[in-house]
């Protein structure tokens, strides 16, 4: 029997920290393409609602991937 929260493809997203500035959580896309569908951008914000996102992506434009905004901090 599989346990789906060890089964990577269950996962659409990591979650980690930017390489370049380390207090801003960063979410990467778990597929290598360049940008996220429509639907895992709504499904990022319902995670983080209230919180500022970038999906502009400047020093990895390969990989989709965006910048949430810390709680005690507006600019990205």
């Amino acid at each position: 029997m599989s346990c789906p929260l060890c089964d990577e493809s269950t996962f659409k997203f990591y979650i980690t920290f930017c390489w370049s500035h380390s207090d801003y959580p960063l979410i990467v896309s778990t597929t290598h393409k360049s940008e996220f569908n429509e639907e895992e951008k709504e499904l990022i914000k319902k995670m983080f609602p209230n919180r500022k996102i970038r999906f502009e992506m400047r020093s990895l434009p390969q990989h989709a991937h965006c910048h949430i905004s810390p709680i005690n901090k507006v600019e990205i």
